[in-house]
């Protein structure tokens, strides 16, 4: 029983961090504004951000599944911030 809840727990964590990720990086992130700098610029630079916070908190051992989920939600909404631009 013990078992099963921490992987409750676990998959929780990680929809959390997935849900989390991606707000950050999808909608709140185009609301700041650096300089003259374009909003894909600094969405890029925050999931960048955001994928270090994961990889601490992997590595850390703590709170592995939201950190995973960051950082899988964060490389994603980046790489299709960028493939917006670049097509």
């Amino acid at each position: 029983m013990r078992y099963l809840v921490i992987q409750m727990e676990n998959l929780l964590l990680l929809a959390l961090g997935f849900i989390t990720g991606w707000f950050v990086v999808t909608i709140a992130s185009p609301r700041f504004v650096i300089a003259s700098f374009p909003t894909w610029l600094v969405s890029v630079a925050i999931a960048t951000a955001l994928l270090a916070l994961g990889g601490r908190l992997v590595f850390d051992g703590t709170f592995q599944g939201f950190g995973i989920g960051l950082m899988a939600s964060s490389f994603s909404s980046a790489t299709l911030l960028v493939y917006e631009v670049v097509r």
